[in-house]
């Protein structure tokens, strides 16, 4: 929709006072003059617009410091009004009162923006199920944002009852009557009604809002990739005020004794005796039968080595304000952030009693993490008794591993992207502990899900700092399971065939 066709007519408060509709550029965008031509610099990029007249260039120009009402734009800027139309991303929206106090402001916050225009929603409304409202941080005065996954705006709510009104939309309503239930003036209510439509906010209906996703799937894929979002993304060291989080874990408080130093394997041992990699990759499968005799500590300890030993630290330079020390393991992590710890589960291995123990992966060593109190053994067991569900109740479990993240490593260098970037180095972690497990004749298999809250409790953790983000089961193979293939499995013949593949699998 354009804002310069089809504009409704000017909404008034109390029948008689216009609301306003106010345009400014994002304060992101600089704006050069060069006569009649302007180069425009903004977060997504550069354009160049030539011969747009220099009353056009320093109306724009005007625009990066102060407010343009739409009515008077529409009437005597019409080429200013048709560049915002082509640049509709690097434009905020505003509904004021006829003082020019705000009521909300569409911001975009992705190119596949539009200006949102001022439709007025007749009918009966509801808020869009992906739609969330939240407080902006300290600063913001008490302006709060509505946002949702499904929107290319953010809208800055100004006033306590604009907050009101939305949330009376979260039953189907007509904007009057939201309006009312708001205290705000049925012309304020049409006007925010016209933004939440034109900004993407209300349900559609019939099943046109992303019926295959959960909510908190839709919002985290949308805010851990650049491209339906305006926030700062990537290394972009937003919390440099707060002291990096050491590359290696230190003992813990519940850590009493030095621990269990591990033998550390013999590299000509391991490599006479692993599989080639192909026969690894091919044999790989998660193994949901252990062998009678359970795993051994020697097991364990080969294989916590070959997997997630910290193999160096790399020093930061301490003159850099971005420096900071990076830790290299066996399996690739993003920035070097080694921000993933190892807990042990013990219930059955020969040679390690019951219980919990850390990785201590600079050290290869196992920490003790004795029970402090009953709570902490009853968490234990809830511990172990998801994973014996996780696996649709088909294994005892002999040990599982919970990996948890130090969310602060990644954090304090990355923004938006930190906790989809820890989950990626889970799976790069499952993957390896698969194919080491694999290659040493292990039972390996990840688990789609775990206890956060068991695994604070039983690991003594604060789930906020550090907590659990994969759970994966080590044991002993059977001998009737094999350990490696022999050659490849596909169903490329029946594929190109046309044939269905059902059978197959």
């Amino acid at each position: 929709m354009t804002v310069i066709e089809h504009l409704p007519p000017v909404a008034t408060t109390g029948g008689h006072r216009p609301l306003r509709r106010l345009l400014r550029l994002r304060p992101e965008v600089d704006v050069t003059a060069q006569g009649a031509d302007v180069e425009l610099a903004h977060p997504w990029g550069r354009q160049r617009v030539h011969a747009l007249g220099e009353r056009t260039v320093a109306a724009l120009a005007e625009l990066t410091r102060t407010d343009a009402d739409l009515d008077e734009l529409a009437l005597d800027q019409v080429r200013l009004l048709k560049l915002l139309e082509r640049f509709p991303y690097l434009v905020t929206t505003t509904v004021t009162d006829p003082l020019g106090d705000p009521l909300a402001t569409a911001v975009p916050i992705a190119r596949a923006a539009a200006l949102p225009g001022f439709a007025r929603p007749t009918g009966q409304l509801v808020l869009s199920r992906f739609a969330y409202l939240r407080r902006l941080p300290d600063g913001h005065g008490e302006s709060c944002v509505l946002e949702s996954p499904m929107a290319p705006f953010r809208l800055v709510l100004h006033r306590a009852a604009a907050g009101a009104f939305v949330a009376a939309l979260s039953a189907s309503r007509t904007a009057e009557d939201a309006a009312l239930l708001a205290g705000m003036s049925a012309a304020e209510g049409e006007a925010l009604a016209g933004l939440l439509a034109g900004g993407g906010f209300l349900d559609a209906g019939q099943g046109a809002e992303a019926p295959l996703w959960d909510f908190h799937d839709l919002l985290f894929h949308s805010r851990s990739r650049p491209g339906r979002h305006d926030y700062p993304t990537g290394g972009v060291f937003a919390h440099q005020d707060v002291p990096q989080l050491p590359a290696v874990s230190g003992p813990g408080a519940r850590e009493e004794s030095e621990g269990i130093d591990l033998p550390v394997p013999d590299w000509d041992t391991v490599v006479a005796r692993d599989p080639a990699l192909s026969e690894v990759l091919e044999g790989r499968r998660s193994v949901r039968s252990y062998a009678e005799t359970p795993v051994t500590l020697d097991q364990l300890a080969e294989l916590l080595y070959r997997v997630a030993r910290v193999r160096r630290v790399i020093p930061g330079d301490p003159a850099d304000p971005h420096g900071y020390d990076g830790v290299e393991r066996p399996y690739p992590a993003g920035g070097a952030t080694g921000e993933l710890e190892i807990y042990l589960s013990v219930v059955k291995c020969v040679g390690l009693e019951p219980g919990v123990y850390r990785y201590d992966a600079a050290a290869h060593r196992l920490r003790p993490r004795p029970f402090q109190h009953p709570g902490e053994e009853t968490a234990f067991s809830e511990l172990v008794t998801a994973a014996w569900r996780a696996t649709a109740c088909t294994v005892d479990p002999q040990v599982l591993l919970t990996v948890t993240s130090r969310f602060g490593r990644l954090s304090w260098k990355y923004s938006q992207i930190a906790y989809a970037l820890t989950l990626k180095h889970v799976g790069v972690l499952y993957q390896t502990l698969y194919l080491v497990a694999t290659a040493m004749g292990l039972a390996p298999c990840g688990l789609g899900s775990g206890d956060t809250d068991a695994a604070a409790r039983a690991l003594g953790l604060d789930w906020t700092a550090e907590s659990s983000v994969g759970e994966f089961l080590i044991g002993s193979r059977p001998a009737d399971v094999p350990r490696t293939a022999h050659g490849f499995a596909d169903v490329v013949d029946a594929a190109r065939a046309g044939e269905g593949l059902g059978e197959t699998f």
